[in-house]
């Protein structure tokens, strides 16, 4: 049997995950049920074949960042006929944002009737989507645990931080998002 201190780094990080994790299904569970069904999308290809890239400047390291870190991630829509196009994410992580646990948000261009999107997390992640009105219209779940990011991940013990990778997500558009 284990004890945890609260005071320890790790019971921090887990603690900061369930919130995030308890105020997203607060946020998603609370949500009026869609009109019609939902669209999901892939975004970036898909795990096994991700096409996906993003950027991050300044890198992003493992000590929480002093200032806002901006990012940028380009992907091809795909999964169905109202899945296609180039989707843009550009937005920023958060101060206090590491490579182990962050915030951020941006806007979206490429994708009908999204306007913006605000998430975080850790290696699993979930941001949601928000129409020009800031309505939510769907979510998103990245996928950047791929083999050239766990490769690159060691980027984040430099001052140079992690700059570059590849990502693919699942993306939710519920049917009343237009």
């Amino acid at each position: 049997m284990s004890i945890v201190r609260i005071g320890d780094n790790a019971s921090r990080l887990a603690i900061a995950c369930a919130v995030t994790a308890a105020a997203y299904l607060v946020v998603v569970c609370s949500a009026a049920p869609p009109a019609h069904a939902a669209t999901v999308c892939t975004w970036g290809g898909t795990t096994l074949e991700p096409t996906g890239v993003f950027t991050i400047h300044p890198g992003i390291t493992n000590t929480p960042a002093s200032e806002p870190l901006y990012a940028k991630a380009v992907g091809t829509l795909g999964g169905g006929a109202s899945c296609n196009g180039k989707v843009t994410y550009t937005g920023e992580f958060d101060p206090g944002s590491t490579c182990s646990v962050f915030t951020l948000h941006g806007t979206v261009s490429g994708l009908p009737g999204v306007a913006r999107f605000w998430g975080g997390g850790s290696a699993i992640s979930v941001d949601l989507l928000y129409d020009k009105f800031g309505n939510v219209v769907g979510s998103d779940q990245p996928d950047l645990v791929t083999a050239a990011n766990v490769l690159g991940s060691t980027a984040c013990n430099t001052p140079e931080g992690f700059t570059k990778g590849q990502l693919s997500f699942d993306i939710e558009l519920f049917g009343n998002h237009a």
